[in-house]
């Protein structure tokens, strides 16, 4: 009679769930059975994976005027970054406060009257600042603040591949280079895109690509397929996640773990960025985002600190 009372007892929740078939009950549910591809779902874990709040800025510095066509920046210092910009080889150090963005210094890095350049990235390593040029060519630059000795590097990536963004990986302990356009892969698809290792210690870069962006993937994490063209990398120092803007025909940037999975992605306000190309981190997870300014104006430089900061 007692085990009888017992399993009556155990199966009433149960009972009493299949049974209320009110709508408008405001009872809490007793088990709940998440849908894998629930639309609600997915938007929660998107929004919990990504930990910048992209339309407020802690910081906003208005760059100097030199910065019309800012495309890339990287973390020197508390005080300091290193910014370029499309037209000129030329690294632009700048000073940062609460209040201002101030120019204290330029290196050219190239001579401008033999060719044409489109730089696009820029990262420090170990007292050295590497750019990148859209033609998959790196310039490695050392005592960049005294005597600047350039070195050229021809990565084995070309102007078809358009690479555009340019970060260092303290996992691999290698560059991270990605491509806006040809992925360099037979037969993928158009909409794919690449980015690629390059190994710094053989200067040589792996052909293999560490990581491929497929339009498909981002219908979990932002319920459509997102045309993604990288215009910038960065990742970042403490979990290691990949982070890579896209301006193209889409603002917005995307999150993937260290070993290749599309983790997050988010919408940039085209009012607050209107040509977001630059990436960076400080070793304490703050994300500074570069961007054109609108109507010709000189471009903008924004701080973002991590949530719960």
């Amino acid at each position: 009679m007692r085990l009888l009372s017992f399993l009556l007892i155990l199966s009433f929740p149960v009972l009493f769930s299949c049974k209320n078939n009110n709508k408008n009950h405001k009872d809490p549910v007793i088990v709940y059975l998440p849908q894998k591809n629930s639309t609600d779902s997915s938007s929660k874990n998107n929004a919990t994976n990504f930990k910048y709040d992209l339309k407020n800025p802690g910081h906003t510095w208005k760059l100097p005027a030199q910065l019309v066509e800012v495309s890339g920046n990287t973390w020197i210092d508390a005080e300091h970054l290193i910014l370029i910009e499309d037209l000129h080889p030329v690294l632009y150090y700048i000073k940062i406060d609460d209040k201002k963005a101030t120019l204290e210094k330029t290196i050219p890095f190239a001579t401008e009257d033999k060719e044409k350049f489109d730089i696009e990235d820029v990262t420090y390593v170990n007292n050295t600042v590497y750019a990148l040029w859209s033609h998959g060519v790196l310039f490695k630059i050392t005592d960049w603040q005294t005597k600047p000795v350039i070195d050229k590097i021809k990565t084995g990536l070309k102007k078809e591949n358009n690479t555009e963004g340019l970060c260092y990986d303290p996992v691999t302990k290698n560059l991270f280079i990605a491509c806006k356009d040809d992925p360099g892969v037979p037969d993928a698809k158009k909409s794919t895109k690449a980015v690629y290792q390059f190994d710094m210690e053989n200067s040589k870069l792996n052909e293999k690509p560490f990581l491929l962006i497929n339009k498909k993937d981002f219908e979990s994490v932002a319920n459509e397929k997102i045309s993604f063209n990288p215009s910038a990398i960065a990742v970042h120092p403490v979990t290691h996640d990949i982070y890579l803007l896209t301006t193209r025909d889409n603002k917005g940037m995307a999150v993937y773990s260290h070993d290749g999975v599309l983790k997050s992605y988010q919408t940039i306000d085209k009012d607050l960025m209107p040509q977001p190309e630059g990436i960076c981190f400080s070793p304490d997870g703050k994300l500074y985002i570069s961007s054109e300014g609108k109507k010709g104006e000189a471009g903008n430089l924004f701080e973002f600190d991590p949530s719960g900061n």
